[in-house]
C-alpha cells in the first residue's frame, strides 16, 4: 500500500511540475509576443496607445502568438500580427472588413512588413506590396 501511493504521489508531482512548466512557457511567449509586437507597432509609425486590441491569443493552429489591433487613426483597417517565437518573426496582415484591402481597394495607413529580429533587435524587413 506504501508504494502504491508513493507512485501515486511521484506521478501527481511530475504532473503538476509538468503543468507548471507548461504554463510558466506559454507566460512568457505572451510577454516576449507583446513586446516586440510593441516594437514592430512602433517600427510601423503608430502608437500602441492609440490602438485597440481586438484578439490577442496564441494561435494553436498556425503556432504563432496573435493580435488582431485597430488604430484609432485607421479604424476601417485591421492590422493582424502574428509572432513565431522560433523564427523570432512577427508577419502582418490588414483586413478591411474581413476582405484583403486589394480586393476592397483599400489603402491601408501603416506599412507592412515581414520583420525578422535577433534577439530583440530588428535585423531585417519585407515590405509586402499590395
Amino acid at each position: 500500500m506504501k508504494k502504491v501511493l508513493i507512485v501515486l504521489f511521484s506521478m501527481l508531482l511530475f504532473f503538476l511540475l509538468l503543468w507548471g512548466g507548461i504554463k510558466l512557457n506559454f507566460f512568457l511567449y505572451e510577454k516576449q509576443a507583446e513586446e516586440i509586437i510593441a516594437k514592430v507597432i512602433e517600427y510601423q509609425g503608430a502608437s500602441i496607445e492609440n490602438s485597440e486590441i481586438l484578439v490577442d491569443l496564441y494561435d494553436y493552429k498556425n503556432g504563432c502568438w496573435y493580435q488582431k489591433i485597430v488604430f484609432k487613426d485607421d479604424p476601417e483597417i485591421a492590422y493582424q500580427y502574428e509572432y513565431t517565437r522560433s523564427e523570432d518573426q512577427v508577419r502582418i496582415f490588414t483586413m478591411y472588413n474581413n476582405i484583403s484591402l486589394d480586393l476592397a481597394n483599400k489603402k491601408a495607413k501603416y506599412p507592412v512588413y515581414d520583420i525578422y529580429f535577433y534577439g530583440n533587435k530588428i535585423i531585417e524587413e519585407g515590405v509586402i506590396e499590395l
